[in-house]
């Protein structure tokens, strides 16, 4: 370069050079200023970004506790008393008022409902077992409620221990009394119930605990329906479900009823031979008075034959003889004699038979027989006087 360009040419390069130094070098410091301003304003929009985010967070924070304490102050506000229920509300500690069912605003902090220990069976379907749930709750239920004693260790008037099996229905009704007026209402009944039971049964034998069960049920409920009364509890029903005497007696009272069994078989199996012969006697009774009214009548009608044919022989005989007598009238030949000869006649041909017995007279005999059909003239004479 120094060779071809001319030398004057030379200052004037150096100075074009110095001033695009300069040229050069106000340029940079305007960059690196702007560089500065821009790194100002990235960093500002960083710091107005982070407050919106904190802001939002804070009110989100804001918004959730808001609700949290919208729905606590609710639920201490607004009560929903269901169908069936009850709730008592307590006032500082004291007793302010019965909510019954319907929706009910209360005062936070100063109304509360009062929590009650509450005992009850869980009868789920197909469970083998019942099962007894206890709970605290602040709502009470006023439908009909099963308390069961379990078993209960029992001794009846002639010192059997026993063990018996009881239920008994209650309804509250007077919610007031059955909260104030007893600790804990299902205990106080069971165990009344429990007391009650035992001194019926030691008035009882055991025979009469077995067939006097509507009794026990009735005497129950008549003894404990008072002092229910007075805790704002129904006793609606009481049921003794089952009565176990112990393993000893029980085969003795099996072993009996088997004789009873067997002995009211022997019984109705007797009784019924008793009917079977009654009914056959009857009947022979029956027929024999068939029979001899039959008989009877067979005989008064035999009777009546007889006689009629013996009133139509006797007739004919008198007819016989009638005419026997108008014929023989004037001779010397009596009536009777006749009518002897006749018979005598008739009963020789029934001699000569195999069942006749045959018995030889004397000549005497046949002269008498002769006399009395052809009599001498003094009797005829003597007659005829």
């Amino acid at each position: 370069m120094a060779e071809i360009f001319p030398s004057f040419i030379k200052p004037q390069a150096q100075a074009q050079d110095s001033s695009f130094n300069w040229f050069s070098s106000s340029s940079s410091s305007d960059s690196n200023n702007n560089n500065d301003n821009s790194l100002n304003s990235s960093s500002y929009h960083d710091d107005d970004k982070n407050r919106n985010v904190g802001l939002a967070i804070a009110l989100y924070i804001f918004v959730f506790v808001f609700i949290v304490v919208a729905l606590i102050v609710s639920k201490k506000l607004v009560k929903i008393v269901r169908h069936t229920e009850v709730m008592i509300i307590e006032r500082f500690g004291k007793y302010h008022r019965t909510l019954n069912p319907g929706l009910h605003f209360l005062v936070p902090f100063i109304d509360s409902p009062r929590l009650i220990h509450w005992r009850y069976l869980d009868l789920a379907v197909g469970a083998k077992k019942v099962q007894v749930m206890i709970q605290d709750t602040d709502r009470i239920d006023m439908r009909e409620h099963v308390i069961t004693f379990g078993r209960q260790h029992v001794i009846t008037k002639d010192t059997v221990q026993i063990n018996i099996d009881a239920l008994m229905y209650i309804q509250i009704a007077d919610a007031k009394a059955a909260v104030y007026s007893v600790q804990n209402l299902p205990d106080s009944i069971e165990l009344l119930a429990q007391t009650t039971l035992r001194n019926i049964i030691a008035t009882l034998s055991l025979d009469d605990t077995f067939s006097s069960r509507e009794h026990i049920n009735s005497q129950l409920k008549e003894q404990t329906i008072k002092e229910a009364e007075r805790w704002g509890v129904t006793i609606t029903r009481v049921e003794v479900m089952s009565i176990r005497p112990p393993k000893d007696i029980k085969q003795a009272m099996e072993m009996q009823i088997q004789k009873d069994r067997e002995k009211r078989s022997a019984i109705l199996h007797a009784e019924g031979e008793k009917e079977s012969l009654i009914v056959k006697s009857k009947g022979l009774a029956a027929k024999v008075v068939l029979s001899s009214e039959s008989d009877k009548t067979v005989s008064i009608q035999n009777a009546k034959g007889f006689a009629e044919s013996k009133r139509l022989k006797s007739q004919a005989d008198a007819e016989v003889i009638k005419l026997v007598r108008n014929g023989i009238n004037n001779k010397d030949v009596s009536a009777t004699g006749y009518l002897i000869s006749s018979k005598y006649l008739d009963q020789l041909s029934t001699i000569p038979t195999d069942e006749t017995t045959l018995y030889l007279l004397p000549e005497t005999s046949f002269n008498f027989a002769n006399n009395l059909v052809n009599p001498p003239p003094s009797l005829l004479s003597k007659k005829n006087d």
